[in-house]
Parts: C-alpha cells; structure tokens; sequence
C-alpha cells in the first residue's frame, strides 16, 4: 500500500468513529475526494518546473527542437519515476522496459514526500541537461529550488525530507546517466550542425535555402533512440513523381503557396507566426509550443498528481519519439523545400514569408510532433477540449494574440496549415506529418504505465 492510499484510509476511519448514519457517508466520500496543501504543492511544483523548462530552452544555446524534445522526454520519465513510491494505484517503474536504466531504491512509504523528491528530482536533472544556460537562467534555476524547498520545510519532519530529496536526485541522475547511453542523442546541443554531412545531390533533393545557408541540422537524429515506437515502423508514404509540369503535384502545390503569399492575409499571417516558434533566444521552440500548451491544461485542470506525471510522461515520449520519427524520414527522402522549387522552375524573386530551416521537407516536423501531442492530451482530457492557447501572450515582436481552439485535434491541424501559410512546406509535408505524428501519440497511449490486477 503506498502513502496516499494509507492516508486516505486512515482519514475515512476517523470520519466512521465520530458521524453515523447518512452524515458518514458524505462526510467519507467528501474527504476521500478533497485534497490537502501538500496535494495541491506537488501538482505545483511540477507545473513551476515545466514552466521554467521553456525558459531554460529558450536562453541555453543549441536547444533546437529534435534536442529539446528528446531531453523533454528523460525529463517527464525522470519526474515520474521520482513520485512513482507516493502515487495512488497500481503505476509501475520503466526500469524493466528500459534495458540499462538502473533506479535506485525507494525510502520506506511511510517517510516519502512527493514534493521533496519531485523538486530535488527536477532541479537536478535540469542542471544537468541546462548546464550551459547562461548565469541569469541558472540563477532564477536555483531561486525556483530554493523557493519550493523552503515551502516544503515547514511543514516535513527531517528525516523524510533527507530520504526523499536524496531519492530524487539519485533518480535524476540514474535517468540522465540511460540517457547519456544513447550517443547520438546526448549533448547533441553542442554539434547541431554537421558540416560533414553530404546531401544526396538531384532534382528535388534538398540544399540550404540561399537566405539561410546553414549546414544540415542533425541528419543522423532519425538514429537516436526512441521511448516508445520502433523508428522504422514509420515510414513516410512514397512521394508523387518529382515534375515541373503544370498540371502535376509539385507544380500545383507551388502554386498554391505563391498564392497565398500574395500577400498573406491578417487571419493567416496571425496563424504563421503564432505557430512559428523558430526564433531562437526569442521564443521557445515548435515542441516547446507544445509542452506550452499541455502547461496551461494542468493550470486549468489541476488534475491529481498521478495524472499530472502521467500527462508530461506520456507528452514528453510521444514530442521525443514524434522528432525521431520526422528526422528519420527527412533524410530518407531528403525532398528540397517549396522556395528551391519555385525559385528554379517558377518565380526566381519568390521568398516564403518566413525564411525555410536548414534540413530536407518532407514530413512536416511541425506536423508531427502536433499530432502526436494531440493524440496523447485528447486521450487524457476528451476530444472536445476547449481552450484558449497563450502560450504567446504578452509577446509584442510578432502576432501572437491568443487564439481559441474547440480541440487539440483542431491545434495540430492548424499548427501543420501554418507552415504552409509561411511557405516552408509543402501541402503534402504538412498531411503526412499529421498522419504519422497521430499513429505516434496512438502508440504512446498504448503504452500501460498501470498494473492490471488479476482477479
């Protein structure tokens, strides 16, 4: 029995021995069901710590999505893992599935604190995926530990606040350590871009944009290893046959973008730049959009803890596995951008409205990754989730007022219509991301974090 369920127990015990009659059961199913200060704090102290993760991506160099995401993905696994002892119900440690993550031991129930080991576990593996954030971010880093660690003193006996900070940081460094056996992921924030690599050369086949030439942002990440899928499992469907005629799909979708780049219109240009989130050191990133928008569910909702952890688990594997997925593809087809194609075959003066990043097409990152997170969230709070997104608000460089949303399913699609409208990808990008990226979230819901009881 772990400590939530023991308290509540022991709660409803009292209520039997003091009411009677109709009053006790109210009186049980009132107190079984409301939650204390410290319940509330351990929602908090998650939902303070992913807040601060998307300042800490925007200001730490080489933070770009593929990175961010996968290090979002150890970071959710981590806070799990770290209030796994105290979460009512029957959850279960990843340390079997993993091959080569090794846990700690939990401290006994009855001296475990959720709150304590959550901030230690989150303050910990931070600095260590952040460690090159520069002094100010580190600096409101310690602050935001402090602050929690203070909150939490007051009201814990020693011992159990030794036992369980001590818990979290052994877990957070236990999952650091897995994550650093994946070569090509880890540290991938200090070598972005390759130099070395050689790009297939043809019609069709992509090179750095005249008005960005950068090197390739990491072709090897469809390498790296997954949470969930099994990379190959997601192949990308074949493209049309590679044409400059007319009437033929390239053609016809290069039209397509030149016509509504002509100019854009207020309502579309809103949605370009709402979505773009490719600015680094301005914004956060496109998967950061994302982690954004699963932060201000949990500040609307509140839900108990072990929906919290599982919320950013499964939203953490399935941003990560979403960029494996769109990497491992990009450089299969390696499908040059819509401006290469309309400057050579249609108009050479045709600029996108936002400049197109230095990596292949085809599939929509963008489109990925937003599927994938609305599969998981629609799962867990219904399809006809209505929010308004600020994630933006208070921004004034670009337009970045709210915008209102009747579904994540409705957020992906207009997420992925984005790129288009900034004329980086084409329409085909954008439906192909969509559809891997909802088999991804799919499979991420699959995975079962419960025990079943046998009967």
């Amino acid at each position: 029995m772990n400590k939530r369920s023991s308290h509540k127990i022991r709660r409803i015990s009292f209520g039997t021995t003091v009411l009677a009659g109709t009053v006790i059961l109210f009186y049980i199913f009132g107190c079984y069901s409301s939650r204390t200060a410290e319940e509330e704090d351990e929602v908090a102290i998650a939902l303070d710590w992913n807040k601060f993760v998307l300042v800490a991506e925007m200001h730490t160099e080489g933070y770009r999505g593929p990175v961010v995401s996968r290090a979002y993905g150890y970071i959710g696994l981590a806070a799990y893992e770290a209030s796994l002892p105290g979460l009512a119900g029957n959850f279960q440690s990843f340390s079997s599935r993993f091959e080569g993550l090794i846990l700690p031991d939990a401290p006994p129930v009855e001296q475990f604190d959720i709150r304590t080991s959550l901030n230690a576990c989150y303050a910990t593996i931070l600095s260590k995926f952040f460690l090159s954030a520069p002094d100010p971010t580190r600096r409101e880093f310690a602050k935001l530990a402090e602050r929690w660690e203070m909150v939490i003193g007051d009201k814990m006996d020693s011992t159990s606040i030794r036992l369980s900070k001590a818990f979290g940081r052994e877990v957070a460094i236990a999952v650091y350590t897995w994550s650093s056996t994946d070569s090509l992921g880890f540290r991938a924030n200090h070598h972005n871009y390759d130099r070395n690599y050689v790009p297939p050369v043809g019609d069709g086949k992509w090179v750095a944009s005249m008005d960005f030439p950068m090197p390739p942002l990491l072709p090897y990440w469809g390498k790296v290893r997954p949470f969930v899928i099994a990379t190959s499992s997601y192949q990308a469907k074949t493209l049309p046959a590679y044409s400059t005629q007319t009437n033929q799909s390239f053609y016809v979708q290069a039209l397509e973008l030149i016509s509504l780049n002509k100019p854009l219109s207020a309502e579309n240009q809103w949605i370009a730049e709402f979505w773009n989130d490719d600015h680094p050191g301005l914004t956060f990133t496109p998967p950061g959009h994302w982690l954004a928008i699963t932060n201000q569910v949990i500040e609307k909702e509140h839900p108990p803890i072990e929906k919290t952890m599982e919320t950013y688990l499964r939203v953490g594997f399935a941003l990560g596995d979403a960029m494996i997925a769109s990497w491992y593809n990009k450089y299969e087809f390696n499908l040059e951008r819509p401006e290469t194609y309309i400057q050579k075959h249609i108009d050479p003066t045709w600029r996108p409205f936002s400049p197109s990043p230095s990596f292949p097409s085809y599939p929509s990152g963008h489109a990925l990754m937003g599927a994938a997170s609305a599969e998981v969230l629609t799962a867990m709070y219904g399809p006809g989730y209505k929010m308004t997104d600020n994630s933006h608000f208070g921004r004034e460089e670009f337009a970045v007022k709210p915008r209102s949303f009747n579904s994540f399913d409705q957020m992906a699609k207009e997420n992925a219509l984005s790129r288009i409208l900034l004329g980086v990808h084409w329409r085909m990008d954008a439906e192909e991301g969509l559809r891997l990226g909802a088999l991804i979230g799919k499979q991420v819901n699959q995975l079962e974090i419960e025990r079943k009881l046998t009967e």
